[in-house]
């Protein structure tokens, strides 16, 4: 594909948004396709709800082709229905309305459609056994959309960054316990912007991977990051009197993104915490 010209950020939620700011101050013309109606500078803004067609048709009436759709919908909660709203029937009803289908897609997805947990390593190529029922539907979502359209699809590990504190919620409140004989549960994150940063090269690319993860560069126990925060909030976590004999969760390589030149400005937990604990 040629470079493009004309991106729309459907599902424009706080990911959505702040891709359309970055991509719109590169010289993209931006649209943005939300409920809310809110967007950013240099975006145009598109209301309507991605599940329903006709309100599609109606808003997309006067737009021209564009040459890249960019699905950044979160569901609405944790329920099958809203993941299924969120990752197959938005996907299928834009496609619908759209008079003519994008040259590519760009998917956010979940390193949770990689059903692994004894802590072994994962890259994009790895097979996606989903052990939960909404991340085997994301799964689907990517599927029917990769078969529609050419897509690349950004599973995304666990998002922090501004306004999601929830970690260091639990850490103030001393909601995870520790026990340095415990075997590591392994775990995966991606400061906000870095995600944004790795939507953006998937976007222009001329030749972006067909999956791609959009994690740091470290992997590291959960323990270790609950300590390391602790130990910045000078909070004492409770010890655990049952610690886990066996390594869980995953370890997740971030391979492809480093192939296309994508670099975090966030590549450890320790970089994307000290940035967040100075703002709170």
């Amino acid at each position: 594909m040629t470079s493009p010209t004309r991106v729309l950020v459907a599902g424009a939620g706080d990911v959505g948004l702040t891709l359309a700011m970055v991509l719109a101050a590169a010289g993209l013309d931006v649209s943005t396709l939300n409920r809310s109606g809110r967007s950013t500078d240099g975006a145009t803004r598109i209301i309507a709800d991605l599940t329903d067609v006709e309100s599609l048709r109606l808003a997309l009436a006067d737009a021209e082709p564009f040459d890249v759709v960019a699905f950044t919908t979160a569901p609405d909660d944790r329920t099958e229905e809203s993941y299924s709203a969120a990752y197959i029937e938005g996907p299928a009803a834009l496609l619908e309305a759209l008079t003519s289908h994008p040259a590519r897609a760009v998917l956010t997805s979940t390193t949770g459609v990689y059903g692994d947990d004894d802590g072994r390593w994962v890259t994009a190529s790895s097979p996606a056994r989903p052990s939960r029922a909404t991340a085997a539907i994301v799964l689907d979502g990517e599927r029917a959309l990769a078969a529609k359209v050419p897509t690349s699809i950004i599973r995304a590990a666990g998002i922090y960054g501004p306004g999601r504190t929830s970690l260091v919620d639990r850490v103030r409140a001393g909601g995870i316990v520790t026990s340095p004989a415990a075997a590591p549960h392994w775990t995966n994150r991606i400061h906000r912007d870095d995600l944004v940063a790795a939507l953006a090269i998937a976007a222009i690319h001329p030749s972006p991977p067909a999956v791609a993860i959009a994690v740091d560069d470290e992997p590291v126990p959960l323990a270790t990051v609950a300590t390391w925060l602790a130990a910045k909030l000078d909070v004492t976590l409770p010890a655990d009197p049952s610690p886990d004999t066996k390594a869980t969760g995953k370890r997740c390589r971030n391979s492809e993104l480093k192939d296309m030149g994508w670099e975090p400005a966030y590549p450890t937990f320790r970089e994307g915490y000290r940035s967040m604990l100075a703002t709170l």
